[in-house]
């Protein structure tokens, strides 16, 4: 390959310069070493950085002039650090580095307790004692992280950054301390718990059995206009009581709901305020109803009005075919005299008159009857 130019001095030629191959190879105990991040430049304006990958780096094309290559890897020391070198027209200049692996790393996987992978989460990796260190990493899609630059012989405290994580609220175990030798540290893992988006209530009521099956338990939505009811539960023997989930940052209240008579108890309908903060709530809840008692005055007066209706009902009933037609005659009598059609001494002798005359007639039947 050649690089043509015009020429300076002449006008009309050209100069025709061969250009030069650079070949930059890293090894580490013999072998090559990938990864390592290569920057080539030179005073002429050329820069090139590439990652290595299974194998040296080639470049070709180069113009002739002075290059500076330096090797940047984490944990790895490099000798020499930096080269510069001089590439000569035409010809194939091969450099070789040595790697010395200086700190390790961590590696583990962050996940949800039913084992669902976590992107995004922060570690960080703090040194203990005489360690002065603090690095970082961040999980990828599958949840696995490295935190890169561990020094050898030092404890290192690898934590959860729960306040650097969105929707985190906190790590199971909160931290981990490893000790790292002159191998990577692996499997350090994290089981996270999310920031909870909902919120749950449960409760306890304070009741006699006699009076659970009048009550019932009401969950009303204050942050609602006018307060909405949201969920009503009965109660069972248990005296327990689980709402559903509820949104966050919402105020409710808990109250009963009671089916006696306020003649009959003396109670006071209990209510707790709550305010959606955490997983959930748990409140206890007294409702104990007295039963109000009956003067015994009032209850010998309503027990003797009882009597003589029953007996008052028990006469009427025997006698009913003789007092009919009496009351029926006493009716149309009242009525007659009312419209004024007969005058009221006729009517007053034609009335008693046919009293005496049923009167008679019913003795007469119930002599027969005898016979």
């Amino acid at each position: 390959d050649y690089d043509i130019k015009k020429s300076e001095e002449r006008e009309h030629d050209f100069v025709a310069t061969k250009l030069s191959k650079l070949t930059v190879s890293i090894k580490q105990d013999g072998s090559v070493l990938s990864g390592a991040l290569v920057s080539v430049s030179s005073m002429k304006g050329y820069r090139n950085n590439v990652v290595l990958e299974d194998g040296p780096l080639v470049l070709s094309g180069l113009v002739p002039g002075d290059y500076y290559i330096r090797p940047i890897m984490k944990e790895y020391h490099f000798t020499p650090s930096s080269k510069m070198l001089t590439v000569t027209e035409g010809l194939e200049v091969e450099v070789e580095l040595l790697a010395k692996r200086v700190a390790f790393s961590c590696y583990g996987t962050i996940t949800t307790l039913n084992g669902t992978p976590q992107a995004g989460v922060v570690i960080e990796a703090a040194g203990a004692g005489n360690c002065a260190l603090l690095e970082e990493g961040v999980s990828g899609p599958e949840g696995e992280y490295r935190i890169r630059g561990l020094p050898p012989n030092c404890p290192i405290t690898i934590t959860v950054r729960s306040d650097k994580s969105p929707d985190v609220r906190r790590a199971s175990p909160s931290s981990r301390i490893i000790q790292v030798g002159e191998t990577d540290s692996e499997n350090v893992n994290f089981i996270i718990f999310h920031k909870p988006t909902t919120f749950d209530i449960t409760g306890y009521i304070d009741i006699a059995d006699e009076y659970i099956p009048t009550t019932k338990i009401i969950l009303i939505d204050e942050s609602k206009e006018h307060g909405r009811k949201v969920h009503t539960s009965p109660l069972d023997q248990s005296r327990l009581f689980i709402f559903p989930e509820m949104d966050l940052s919402h105020v409710f209240t808990v109250k009963l709901e009671s089916s006696l008579s306020p003649s009959m108890y003396n109670f006071k309908i209990p209510d707790v305020k709550l305010k959606s903060e955490g997983p959930y709530q748990h409140t206890d809840i007294s409702f104990k109803p007295i039963r109000k008692s009956v003067p015994q005055e009032q209850v010998t007066r309503a027990s003797f009005t009882a009597v003589a209706v029953i007996v008052l009902s028990m006469v009427l009933a025997a006698n009913h075919a003789t007092l009919v037609p009496v009351f029926a005659q006493v009716y149309h009598s009242v009525m007659n005299r009312n419209s004024g059609d007969i005058p009221e001494q006729s009517t007053e002798n034609n009335g008693m008159e046919y009293i005496d005359d049923v009167h008679k007639s019913g003795i007469r039947r119930g002599k027969s009857r005898k016979r």
